[in-house]
């Protein structure tokens, strides 16, 4: 191929590449390079030299107001002048990967007001070698000098991302002052898209092309991307975030926005951090438990399969008395003919019920109940339905079990079995995220899992979260109050299995049952304590 990778020397022999090139002609087609580089089997540096040509075409416009810091004396220049502003705008861009527990930080990217958009390179490596490329800073220097930023303004899109990437990668907990994501929803409820593309085109600028990271980087690992390339797209976010601020706070202080303004200020942004910080804290779930828990609950779908099969045993000769009808063996054809004329002709009804029945088909459900059993229309809307809300309806013993079943899956699949698949295996802890604006209403939300849809009344999957051991502040007034689980009750307490636990009992230990919790099975057990000690015996910590 000769020539270097990045210089402008390079060229490209193969004929399917310069195929390729001319095809790239149209920035707007985010699945070019994606669609070539797999159908094309092209190699690495194939891939880099159309990425390189697709960039420069589409932000190329950016290369003289962008730069590359790659050295610390050049960073702390830079933040010196976003001290003396009292503003910056801050991105950061990771390797393939959104979590940031786990992520890689590739740089940051970051704009003062009078200055061009600047991104520092930190983990960038030789696309053949995988070596990491010189001339490139490190995160505790970027830690350093972040953290003399003090009381500048520091402006970020969606903030609680990048806040997190920073903490968890550099150990630097930023005091972000504007979120414009969060900016573009207070000010618009209805707002399509809050991206900062598409707010940047619909408020800023709307000549500036459609393009994403994918688009422009199609599969390829983004530390194999040249430093001075990559910027082209990471300096720009900077750069647009920080405009998108100054256009939103002109919005801020029209007329009749002070209380959106206040809301913004003193509600959403302190919110931002909380959110923040209850992703990255995350959750511990007790999977040994689980496991358990999951054991059970599989048991139980069993037993109810069981009698599904003994229920649909017994109503066998009516199904078969059904088989024998016009209704049943009856062919309805398609009602549109194909290319050729023809109508295709369907199964009867008869050939659509399995033997047995398959009950998780709506269809075949719907022929038992409907055909086989004549059951009633209960929704007109919905004259064959199969949902929850019609079989409740339904005097059938089979909806009951299929109802239960239903609800034991929907169990099994969202929460017990699904919680522990999520632990992230950094810290083995799960970390869902919490969205602020994540509705169309506005409300707090969470999601991958949505730890705000707990059953309430399963209290064995609530006992799957374990509490974080250590010390907590409690208020005490007279007696300290603690919860043993199962597992510690003999060894804490004296108590042995076998003995009865009631409450108003007082245990071995000198403490007083207040209340016990335990499921049929014994699966889990635990009792609430009352220390009897006296006033001088009580403290303010206590370990629950």
């Amino acid at each position: 191929m000769g020539g270097s990778l990045w210089g402008e020397e390079f060229t490209v022999k193969k004929p399917e590449v310069k195929k390729v090139l001319a095809k790239v002609n149209n920035p707007k087609d985010p699945k070019v390079i994606k669609r070539v580089a797999k159908s094309s089997a092209l190699s690495l540096l194939d891939q880099l030299t159309l990425i390189r040509t697709n960039v420069n075409k589409v932000l190329g416009r950016y290369a003289d107001t962008t730069r590359l810091i790659t050295s610390v004396s050049e960073l702390h220049e830079y933040i010196d002048k976003a001290i003396f502003n009292g503003e910056i705008a801050i991105d950061t861009e990771t390797n393939n990967s959104l979590d940031p527990i786990s992520c890689k930080l590739m740089g940051p990217c970051i704009y003062t007001p009078g200055e061009k958009s600047v991104y520092i390179p930190v983990n960038h490596v030789d696309p053949i070698t995988h070596e990491k490329l010189d001339n490139q800073l490190t995160e505790s220097q970027i830690k350093d000098e972040f953290s003399r930023l003090g009381t500048t303004k520091i402006i970020m899109h969606n903030g609680k991302f990048d806040y997190q990437v920073i903490k968890c990668t550099c150990g630097l907990e930023l005091s972000v002052y504007w979120d414009t994501m969060i900016g573009a929803r207070i000010l618009d409820e209805n707002e399509k898209s809050a991206g900062l593309k598409q707010q940047y085109r619909d408020k800023i600028d709307s000549t500036v092309e459609k393009y994403s990271i994918d688009h422009l980087f199609a599969e390829i690992e983004y530390a194999v991307v040249e430093p001075s390339l990559f910027a082209l797209y990471a300096a720009t976010d900077a750069m647009m975030t920080y405009k998108l601020y100054k256009w939103q706070m002109k919005q801020f202080d029209l007329p009749g926005n002070d209380r959106i303004k206040w809301l913004f200020h003193n509600v959403e942004m302190p919110v931002m951090k909380v959110a923040a910080e209850m992703e990255l804290t995350g959750v511990e779930i007790d999977t040994e438990y689980a496991k358990r828990l999951s054991n059970k609950y599989h048991q139980k779908v069993d037993v109810v399969d069981k009698k599904i099969a003994d229920q649909l045993c017994s109503i066998r000769p009516i199904i078969e008395k059904w088989r024998e009808t016009p209704e049943a063996k009856f062919k309805p054809t398609s009602k549109k003919p194909n290319k050729k004329g023809e109508y295709t002709l369907q199964k009867s009804k008869s050939e659509q019920l399995a033997d047995p029945p398959q009950l998780t088909s709506p269809t075949q459900l719907a022929i038992l109940l409907y055909d086989v059993f004549n059951t009633p229309v209960i929704d007109k809307k919905s004259p064959r339905g199969t949902g929850e809300d019609i079989l409740t309806k339904i005097d059938n013993p089979l909806c009951e079990l299929i109802i239960e079943k239903r609800g034991l899956e929907k169990l099994n699949g969202t929460y017990i079995d699904k919680l522990p698949s999520c632990i992230n295996p950094v810290d083995n802890r799960l970390h869902a995220h919490f969205n602020q604006l994540g509705t169309d209403t506005g409300r707090f939300s969470s999601s991958d899992p949505n730890l705000q849809n707990i059953p309430s009344k399963e209290k064995a999957i609530r006992m799957m979260f374990k509490a974080t051991s250590g010390e907590y502040e409690v208020p005490m007034i007279e007696d300290t109050y603690r919860i043993i689980k199962w597992d510690q009750i003999q060894t804490s307490t004296g108590w042995k299995r076998g003995m009865d636990l009631r409450s108003g009992d007082v245990l071995a230990s000198g403490e007083k049952i207040v209340s016990v919790n335990s499921d049929d099975d014994g699966l889990y057990l635990s009792i609430t304590v009352q220390h009897q000690g006296g006033d001088d015996e009580c403290c303010e910590n206590t370990h629950c």
